[in-house]
């Protein structure tokens, strides 16, 4: 955890639906650590930053490092699939996003979320948010 904020830096798989079929991708723990790293100054600039690590037809991956709590958000086609390498933040999921707006048509996004469910995450956690569901992370302060 930083001194100032806590870091969340996400691995995620954002699947659409499993393919049955794939050719193996390896990337190391070294390797996400050297990526979560070159994105630390674009996430301080930008409260988020990520860096496509491919796409593979029906689902592609990323790491994704987040220096400030986010915006609720929503994707209508796509399922997230999470591994926190580093950082806590509050998950909240389900509910209703408040002065939510279209941001594509397969993204809604907020200020927050009203009536969701919270839950702790950290190192090592591994989180699946399934298409329609409303999610926000906020990180913890220092």
């Amino acid at each position: 955890m930083n001194a100032v904020r806590a870091i969340l830096t996400l691995l995620s798989l954002q699947c659409l639906a499993l393919a049955a079929e794939a050719p193996v991708e390896v990337w190391s723990a070294q390797e996400i650590g050297r990526i979560s790293g070159d994105l630390a100054q674009p996430a301080e600039a930008k409260d988020i930053a990520g860096k496509a690590l491919g796409a593979f037809g029906n689902h592609s991956t990323a790491v994704w490092r987040r220096a400030r709590s986010g915006q609720a958000e929503l994707h209508k086609a796509k399922t997230d699939l999470l591994v926190i390498t580093s950082g806590e933040a509050t998950l909240i999921t389900g509910g209703a996003i408040a002065n939510a707006r279209s941001t594509s048509p397969v993204e809604i996004r907020g200020k927050s979320i009203e009536g969701g469910v919270s839950r702790k995450i950290g190192t090592g956690d591994v989180v699946r948010v399934a298409a329609g569901t409303p999610h926000q992370f906020i990180l913890a302060k220092a």
